[in-house]
């Protein structure tokens, strides 16, 4: 142990000495809410792409759509396609509180009920209102896991694995965009047709019913434990998820969960406290900045209307069903690898050259649709979604953690998130009607943004890695104040009689900070109430 510790080993070799920490339990838990909570995200992402055509078809052979009006289905589509980013900002918003309330797992499982109600109405719609309300429905549930899920993985995983354990949840959501992309592609001859798109919907209910059953007998959160019914009851649930543990690494462990509890006991900050301090707004609109990268990039409009495009370029219906599953298959090999880059590289670097390749293949892919150059214009779908994947696919869910400090990180990451579902809304519902005004030059209003993103990233995104709350907040400190201990310390929150007021404060904050952010936590976990 002493010898792996000494000498730094390879990112794959360290994931594997990591999972020898897991317990079987700990991987139980961790599958049941991925599978049931993050591929269900991923699903009802990529469902739309492929299914479009059939279910305009369903809906003209009930008489709800007239064939051959475009504008009417257009509009109606959109609506159902965006009516997911109405339920995922809901979602986000509510199930954080719920999970501060009744605890983790109780409210991963909470957001069964929501997934259960929408795969009936989308499998079988009794109208426009019917497959919007499904969409809306289904959003909820996925934002709730989006809150919920990466929170409680990284409270049950040991400190050693959280990183490796922690991509498992965005793995999980592009495995569920491609299964969903996958079997609704009529080439391959699953369930892609007019008659049988409907059945697709069993994917998702089935793992929600594997949530329902594995993740019952499973411990809560020791975090939310120790928060809500205190040391004994976070030691019991440890116990469980470390069933090889001593009694002494568990209460060593306990006592590492109080530090960082500790350390966030602070009264939370509001907008009006924000709007006050320019170290505090500063890294906010920076953050929002970020999430809005993520969505503005252009990839919701490659992962819902990418067969949509293709096919008014000219591509055979079957053949850009086909092309747009081997884009989401390559999102999914790219995913690990980019995760393991995260830790790597700089922040500020990732992002930017991220951006800057979506950019080039934007106006590659632009150029080669003008021209029906189809193969090239695939090719630059590949590469955008590559792009994509190594930068604010991996920045934006955590970023906002890393840029704030303690007090200000539940406000910011709730700006955060809630500007990131309201991006993703505003292209999922514009996309279609551009896309019918522009055709093959759509693209190239994304090869404009994220040009003007990667100019934003360069001057406004400081770089986070590495780098204390209290250093961090210093780049946004307006430049005729001489920064010193003392001033650094007016963008920290009052702390508790029992800790020092030193620096150490920062170091030891930031350290805690690092630790949940390295771990994929999406929802702060040291935010206070």
């Amino acid at each position: 142990a002493a010898s792996i510790s000494a000498s730094p080993l390879p990112t794959g070799v360290r994931g594997v000495v990591a999972m020898q920490h897991v317990s079987a339990r700990v991987l139980r838990a961790v599958l049941a809410s991925t599978i049931g909570g993050s591929f269900q995200f991923g699903f009802s992402t990529g469902f739309v792409n492929n299914t479009e055509m059939f279910i305009r078809h369903y809906f003209i052979a009930m008489g709800a759509e007239a064939s051959g009006n475009d504008r009417h289905f257009n509009l109606m589509w959109s609506l159902a396609v965006s009516g997911f980013a109405v339920g995922g900002l809901l979602g986000t918003l509510v199930f954080p509180a719920v999970a501060n309330r009744v605890g983790r797992k109780w409210a991963i499982l909470a957001t069964t009920g929501f997934c259960y109600a929408s795969c009936y109405m989308i499998a079988f719609p009794a109208g426009w209102w019917a497959l919007v309300l499904g969409r809306v429905l289904v959003g909820i549930g996925a934002g709730g896991a989006c809150a919920t899920v990466p929170m409680y993985v990284a409270e049950i995983t040991p400190v050693e694995a959280r990183g490796t354990l922690g991509t498992v949840h965005q793995l999980m959501i592009t495995i569920g965009i491609v299964v969903a992309q996958g079997l609704s592609a009529s080439k391959l001859e699953l369930l892609g047709d007019d008659g049988r798109w409907h059945y697709m919907m069993l994917v998702p209910c089935s793992c929600i019913t594997l949530l329902l059953l594995m993740l019952p007998s499973c411990e809560d959160s020791p975090v939310f434990l120790l928060q809500s019914h205190g040391e004994g009851r976070a030691a019991e649930a440890l116990r469980w998820f470390r069933a090889r543990a001593t009694d002494e690494q568990i209460w060593k462990e306990v006592s590492s969960m109080q530090l960082e509890l500790s350390l966030s006991a602070c009264e939370s900050v509001g907008l009006r406290e924000v709007a006050r301090d320019r170290r505090l707004w500063g890294p906010v609109l920076v953050g929002c900045g970020v999430n809005l990268s993520m969505q503005l990039s252009g990839i919701d409009a490659v992962l819902y209307y990418s067969t949509k495009v293709l096919q008014d370029a000219g591509i055979a219906l079957e053949w850009a069903q086909v092309y747009t599953v081997l884009i989401s298959l390559v999102n999914v090999l790219v995913t690990i690898p980019a995760m393991m880059l995260m830790d790597k590289a700089g922040r500020k670097v990732i992002q930017s050259l991220g951006l800057g390749g979506m950019c080039v293949a934007y106006l590659i892919m632009t150029t080669a649709l003008v021209t029906g150059q189809h193969l090239v214009a695939v090719g630059a779908m590949f590469g955008v979604v590559c792009c994509f994947a190594f930068g604010p696919g991996c920045i934006a869910w955590f970023i906002v953690a890393e840029l704030t400090p303690v007090h200000a990180r539940g406000f910011a990451t709730t700006v955060g998130l809630g500007s990131n579902w309201l991006a993703n809304f505003l292209v999922a519902f514009a996309f279609p009607h551009v896309l019918a005004a522009l055709h093959a030059w759509t693209f190239g209003i994304f090869a404009v943004t994220t040009l003007l993103l990667t100019v934003f990233t360069l001057t406004c995104l400081p770089e986070t890695q590495g780098r204390s709350v209290a250093e961090i907040s210093d780049f946004f400190a307006p430049a005729a104040v001489l920064v010193t201990p003392a001033a650094a310390r007016l963008s920290s929150p009052p702390v508790s009689p029992k800790l020092s007021r030193s620096d150490s404060w920062h170091s030891e904050t930031s350290t805690a900070a690092s630790t949940a952010v390295s771990a994929g936590l999406v929802t702060p976990l040291l935010a206070c109430e």
